[in-house]
This record gives structure tokens, C-alpha cells and sequence, in this order.
């Protein structure tokens, strides 16, 4: 078995079910499907069994980032792991191959794919998805940590919504369990420091996007700024908020006029989440748990 594919479920809808239909049709087909599920009550796991997959389970609240990748990777019997999230979605057979191909070179530790927005999410999120997933083929080094949160910020397609990596590099470096979330941001950092370099392959292309409320907004970012705060220490990168900022005006000015009002609410209730979660020491405890998608985390990691 060449190749383990992880995907951790929850009540993951009628979509999954066209997600394993997508990767039983891929052209490369040497491997196996690990589902590590966290408490689904609809027909996740049915699914699952339908196509085969090995299916571990744990408690709702044992789930984690990080930790739960570790324990998928555990599981894994291939020689690669490929991580795909219940939400995302293969544009073509071809993502496995692409995805795989690179790891072929010795000091490639992991790749990760290029993210499309669905037609139907979000003007915002549309925009989102092009400005951080470029169409064109990178090649990351040790180079590139001179500044973590610039790193960090710049890097955004760094992520485990669609990568492959190497379980014998895994294995030296796992991900960090002590961190919120971002467990792929860190990974990357480690295993650059480490020596070994990182590919973003925009040929292996899965839709994914997330339609959040302003107020799920908020939350999501203020985990953001913790991961970042956690990972990269202080330190700021308002530059690149402002050129994004400016950047999706322009774009929902030509495009989607209508979105603007909504857009400038949208984006300061990110913005805020961000700062208030790069100084999550100095907001009570009890309030990180109302303001984060992570309440057990603040029960657990006071």
C-alpha cells in the first residue's frame, strides 16, 4: 500500500458521498482510506463502509487538530499520507497523482493543493480563494522562514484541506498537539527548520470553502490569531491586511457591487478576531470559550 488517505468525519452530508465517488475514480489508485470519525449521526459512516474505508472513532470532545491528524497518521499503513477534508471536493481523477508526484524527490517532505471556492460560496470567499491560491507551481524552502509571521500570512495555501506527506518525515516530525489549530502551518515550520523543502502544486485542485456568517467569521479568525500568536510569537503583518483589503474592493467593485456594504462588516469582524486572538492572554478564560469554534480547547488548556 503506497498511500494512506486520512480524512477525520463528522456529520459530514450527503456531499461525502460524492467526495469517495471522486477518489474511487482517481487514475492513480494504490491506496487505502483511513476515516477517523468524531461522533456523526447521519450516514457519514455508512458511506464509509460502503467504500471501504478502515473507520476509527473516537468522543467528540477527544477531537483536535493536530492530535487526531497524528492518530490518522498512526493508523496509516502507506508509505504516503494524504490528508483530504469531509468538505473538500477533487476537481478531476488527477489529484492524486499530481499531489503524490512530487514526493518522489528525497527532500520533499510534504505538497499541498490549490483550493477553488464552490460556484456557490460567497463573492468574499470567492475572492479569498484566488488571492491566497495561485495558479502558478511553488517550490518552499528553509529560505523562506526569515520572518514566521510573514511566512505565515503568505503562505496561506500551506494547508491539510488537500496536502501529501511523507510518513517517514511524519514520523520525525509530527504535528504539534500543543498548539489551537494551524497544525499545517507548524508542520511546515518544522520540517523546514529540519532541512527539507515544501511543494504547492496547482494542478491538483479540490473545491472547498466555507459560506461563514459574520459572526463565524469573527470566531474563526480569532482561532487564526491564536494559532498565529502561538506559532509565530508577537508581531504584526498589517501591510498585507490592507493590501487584501484593497484588493477585494477592487474586485467586488467590478464584480459584485451589491456585496460591499456587507463586505466591509464582514472583514472588520475578521480583522478583529485576529487581534483580539494574538492577545488571547490578556481576555478571560471564560470569554475566549464564547468567542472561539474551539471551546474545548479552553476548557482543557487554561
Amino acid at each position: 500500500m503506497d498511500t494512506s488517505i486520512i480524512i477525520l468525519t463528522k456529520n459530514a452530508g450527503d456531499r461525502f458521498g460524492s467526495l469517495m465517488e471522486k477518489l474511487d475514480n482517481q487514475t492513480y489508485q494504490d491506496f487505502e482510506v483511513v476515516v477517523v470519525d468524531s461522533g456523526s449521526t447521519d450516514r457519514t459512516l455508512e458511506i464509509a463502509e460502503e467504500y471501504g474505508c478502515r473507520i476509527h472513532r473516537i468522543k467528540p470532545e477527544e477531537f483536535h487538530h493536530s492530535r487526531t491528524r497524528n492518530l490518522g497518521a498512526e493508523l496509516a499503513r502507506g508509505d504516503y499520507l494524504v490528508y483530504v477534508t469531509q468538505d473538500a471536493m477533487p476537481l478531476d481523477d488527477k489529484l492524486l497523482e499530481r499531489l503524490i508526484k512530487p514526493l518522489e524527490e528525497d527532500k520533499v517532505a510534504g505538497v499541498y493543493g490549490r483550493q477553488m471556492a464552490y460556484p456557490n460560496a460567497k463573492p468574499m470567499e470567492k475572492f479569498f480563494y484566488s488571492y491566497f491560491y495561485p495558479d502558478e507551481r511553488k517550490v518552499i524552502t528553509p529560505a523562506d522562514l526569515e520572518n514566521l509571521a510573514e511566512f505565515y500570512v503568505s503562505h496561506v495555501y500551506i494547508s491539510d484541506v488537500c496536502s501529501a506527506i511523507r510518513k517517514e518525515v511524519w514520523e520525525k516530525i509530527k504535528f504539534d498537539e500543543s498548539i489551537i489549530m494551524a497544525e499545517d502551518k507548524k508542520w511546515a515550520i518544522d520540517v523546514l527548520k529540519a532541512g527539507y523543502r515544501l511543494v504547492y502544486e496547482p494542478e491538483a485542485v479540490v473545491y472547498h470553502s466555507h459560506n461563514y456568517s459574520i459572526v463565524s467569521a469573527f470566531k474563526r479568525r480569532f482561532d487564526d490569531g491564536v494559532a498565529m500568536r502561538q506559532i509565530c510569537g508577537s508581531g504584526g503583518v498589517a501591510s498585507k491586511g490592507l493590501s487584501y483589503l484593497v484588493g477585494e474592493m477592487k474586485y467586488l467593485l467590478k464584480n459584485h457591487k451589491i456585496w460591499i456594504p456587507y463586505a466591509i462588516v464582514y472583514n472588520l469582524a475578521r480583522f478583529a478576531g485576529v487581534a483580539l486572538g494574538k492577545n488571547y492572554e490578556y481576555i478571560p478564560n471564560v470569554l475566549r470559550r464564547k468567542i472561539s469554534k474551539h471551546k474545548g480547547w479552553w476548557t482543557n488548556n487554561r
